[in-house]
């Protein structure tokens, strides 16, 4: 101690014994430690905090599958209207059939249930394109070749009973055993992803024609803030002709938009 008092006033001082400046230089290096020790622990104090305060915020909010469903029906059943793509997925390597097939829908639905939209098919194989519109029980069908309209009873139209509007708030409504998978993107915004089964007579105003007794694996996509359905995805045949790996999408957009639809004859 008294060695470090002739240091600090630096009075006096002659000579230091070996031993002795050995001790200082210990002494003084041991100081320029503290700094750096001090520094190590506050590192790794903020390295622990960053581990430890996500957690202190408890477990992430339970959703319920129902509850959303249930949102989705009754922000779906208000809408003005909505812009769809519907799209069959046939699996690779699978050839078209020799009948219609309906591949991709384009077109918007509004709040009446009307529909317009165009139809890209094969028939016997060939790719065609045609134009659609749907009125109460009514179809109009725009031939692809000689462009002419003609009008059809909704029960006797080559789509089917096609109705994407009814079909995917009835899937909302109906939806068997829906459980949370999470949350998702879709078009910019954020959604949860909701899966369960459907039964057959559901999946028929999707599909056009059921001709199976067989539920069908669905996943939703459902807006977290505004409700509104952005995708839908069913897994399974329709129709025995059908490959079971097949599977039907529904893309939703420009939600609560609407678009009059007339007669086009």
């Amino acid at each position: 101690m008294r060695t470090i008092l002739l240091l600090r006033n630096n009075e006096n001082v002659q000579y230091r014994a070996p031993a002795e400046r050995r001790r200082l230089g210990a002494r003084c290096l041991g100081t320029s430690r503290r700094p750096r020790s001090a520094l190590a622990a506050v590192t790794f104090l903020l390295l622990a905090l960053t581990v430890i305060l996500p957690a202190c915020g408890g477990p992430a909010q339970e959703v319920d599958p129902r509850a959303v469903l249930a949102a989705s029906s009754q922000a779906m059943k208000q809408i003005a209207g909505f812009h769809f793509v519907y799209e069959v997925h046939q699996p690779a390597g699978v050839q078209p059939g020799s009948g219609l097939e309906i591949a991709r829908i384009t077109g918007d639905v509004n709040r009446e249930g009307a529909m317009q939209a165009s139809i890209d098919v094969t028939m016997g194989g060939t790719p065609l394109s045609l134009s659609f519109v749907a009125l109460d029980d009514t179809h109009y069908i725009q031939d692809p070749l000689s462009q002419k309209w003609r009008s059809v009873a909704a029960a006797s139209s080559p789509v089917g009973t096609l109705s994407l509007s009814a079909g995917t708030i009835r899937i909302l409504d109906r939806i068997l055993d829906p459980k949370y998978e999470g949350t998702e993107k879709k078009g910019g915004t954020k959604t949860y992803r909701i899966s369960g089964r459907v039964a057959a007579a559901e999946v028929a105003a999707i599909a056009g024609a059921v001709d199976t007794e067989d539920e069908f694996p669905t996943e939703l996509w459902i807006g977290v803030d505004d409700h509104y359905v952005y995708q839908v995805n069913i897994h399974g045949a329709a129709t025995p002709n059908e490959d079971p790996r097949i599977w039907r999408s529904i893309i939703v957009s420009n939600h609560n938009v609407y678009v009059e639809i007339k007669a086009p004859l």
